[in-house]
């Protein structure tokens, strides 16, 4: 049991996207906890069979740009109606179409700055070290390198059953390993 607790999880290697694509179906259909996948590029289908949903990062982009735009556009007709008006030349106080350009820039900027805080919310994010770095050979994922980790997050995980499973795939991965946390 002290090595359960060292343990961060199992991850294997495969050489092509359709056996990390099979893998990755398997161990979420026998329950496995959480499942990542790690390649240089995006394999379709893979995030069905991980059983993953829509990021909401764009529906906090959205509210973020109404939420911006709407504040500057109550901010400048509180300053120009309410607190300041002037009468510059017979316009009238409330003149919303000068509020436009600098509403849309308050929108694009809300909405920029909350989804690069969301982001880094949701990726938690800054993580200096992570214990994917100790599988073997991680280093390929750039280029063209396909890995598998199952995380043991819960007490009863088991890493013979998900080295088993691992084992008895139809295409085989390269390398079945235990990673420390």
């Amino acid at each position: 049991m002290a090595e359960q607790s060292n343990l961060y999880g199992v991850s294997a290697e495969f050489d092509s996207a359709e056996a990390m694509l099979a893998a990755a179906a398997t161990l979420r259909h026998h329950g496995f906890g959480v499942i990542d996948t790690y390649s240089a590029l995006p394999i379709p289908g893979m995030a069905a069979a991980l059983g993953l949903r829509d990021p909401p990062l764009g529906r906090i982009a959205m509210g973020a740009a109404v939420l911006g735009g709407l504040g500057c556009f109550g901010m400048i007709t509180y300053a120009t109606v309410i607190s300041y008006p002037v009468n510059i030349g017979g316009r009238p106080v409330f003149s919303w179409p000068y509020y436009i350009i600098p509403s849309f820039a308050a929108a694009m900027l809300t909405a920029a700055v909350l989804v690069f805080a969301a982001m880094l919310f949701l990726d938690r994010l800054p993580r200096l070290n992570h214990p994917v770095f100790n599988i073997y050979g991680i280093e390929g994922v750039t280029q063209d390198r396909l890995f598998i980790a199952v995380e043991a997050r819960s007490h009863d995980f088991n890493p013979e059953a998900v080295e088993h499973v691992l084992a008895g795939l139809p295409m085989r991965p390269l390398r079945i390993q235990r990673l420390p946390r």
